[in-house]
């Protein structure tokens, strides 16, 4: 038999639920307050029901599995009408008696109940209808505490997973500034003390370049992560052309693309008119391309191209390794780091793709990201009209 439902189980759709009862095992707590009910008020039969919806838990004393249904049934009239009850206990199955009050949650939300049950006609008196509702009230702080501790655990774990990624993060961004610096540093030292051609030079100063430009870009990225923390992102709004920020981001990303031997295609034509904040867009952009370029293996290609239907839109595909399905969730996480990226030694906090996902959000935009292992990845990116 489905038990009703309680009225207000729609605006309580987890009060029972989050404590995990109902399914667990027997519970010492909750068999000892039926024990307690069924002595205090002299009965051969007690249980503790727990109802939610079709579900029910039952901590029991004396009680045959043959009636349990029948009870049960008496205990969601007490559920509902949140009140003690006492009665006769009609049916064939020589059970005359039952007495049950609500275990309420959240101090409004009838949950089961606690109840005695007798083979004989009987009247409990005041105390025994009061130690009733004590024990009533009792069920109900174990049920608290199950979802107290049970919530507790999950901020342990969940400061415990933050404290790895901090962990992590300050060793990555320890690793990303001194890659580049040190790198700037010997070839600054080369230049300083060797008597090198113009040629060489010029090289030497084109890597230094590069380098000082992947500092920028990260120290960029963590005073981004900082303003989202504190303030939120700040857009300055006005009409742009997604066809020129496309074409602005290709060119600046092209040495990089040919430096890796992948290449970088810009597919953009006519003006592509949307609203947003041309800088952030082009930061957006940038970090998709750049990060298209980190996964793409020489001989890949990269294609960026925006179009002017139903919303404007910047699609970016490469034909790079691609993202498992597993890991396809969590890319726009900050500091998440997937396994191919570890396995490449690729470079990066993983901090780029959680500051585009603020940014197109910040633009009221939608991005969404398509991926196969092996065959490459595709973002597509919208933006308001004007």
């Amino acid at each position: 038999m489905r038990a009703p439902l309680p009225e207000d189980e729609a605006r309580h759709p987890t009060a029972l639920r989050d404590s995990l009862i109902l399914d667990a095992g027997p519970e010492p707590d909750f068999d000892d307050i039926a024990l307690l009910a069924s002595e205090i008020c002299g009965t051969p039969m007690a249980l503790v029901t727990l109802i939610d919806g079709d579900r029910h838990w039952c901590a029991q004393v004396g009680i045959d599995s043959a009636h349990l249904r029948r009870d049960i049934t008496y205990c969601t009239q007490v559920v509902r009408g949140q009140e003690l009850f006492e009665g006769p206990h009609a049916g064939a199955d020589g059970l005359r008696f039952y007495a049950g009050a609500p275990v309420v949650l959240d101090g409004t939300h009838p949950a089961g109940t606690v109840c005695v049950i007798d083979n004989e006609l009987r009247e409990l008196n005041p105390s025994h209808r009061r130690a009733l509702r004590s024990l009533a009230r009792h069920a109900s702080v174990q049920l608290e505490l199950r979802r107290y501790a049970r919530h507790a655990g999950e901020i342990s774990d969940r400061l415990r997973q933050l404290d790895r990624m901090k962990d992590s993060f300050l060793s990555s961004v320890s690793h990303e500034l001194r890659t580049p610096l040190s790198s700037i540093r010997g070839y600054l030292e080369m230049l300083l003390e060797d008597d090198l051609d113009a040629e060489t030079s010029q090289r030497f100063l084109a890597i230094m370049q590069r380098n000082s430009d992947r500092l920028l870009r990260l120290i960029d990225d963590l005073l981004t992560v900082a303003r989202l923390s504190d303030e939120g992102l700040k857009l300055d709004i006005a009409e742009v052309d997604l066809a020129e920020i496309a074409h602005q981001v290709t060119s600046s990303c092209r040495p990089l693309a040919e430096h890796r031997e992948v290449k970088l295609r810009d597919r953009t034509s006519s003006p592509v008119p949307a609203l947003g904040d041309a800088k952030r867009l082009q930061q957006a952009l940038n970090h998709l391309v750049v990060n298209a370029i980190k996964f793409t293996a020489a001989g890949g290609e990269i294609s960026v191209t925006s179009t002017s239907g139903a919303e404007p839109e910047l699609v970016i595909t490469d034909t790079g390794v691609g993202i498992p399905p597993d890991e396809l969730p969590h890319v726009f996480d900050r500091f998440f780091r997937s396994a191919t990226a570890d396995t490449m030694a690729t470079p990066g906090p993983g901090l780029g793709l959680a500051i585009v996902r603020s940014i197109i959000d910040a633009h009221h935009g939608s991005i969404h990201v398509d991926s196969e292992p092996g065959i490459g990845t595709t973002v597509r990116l919208t933006l308001p009209k004007p």
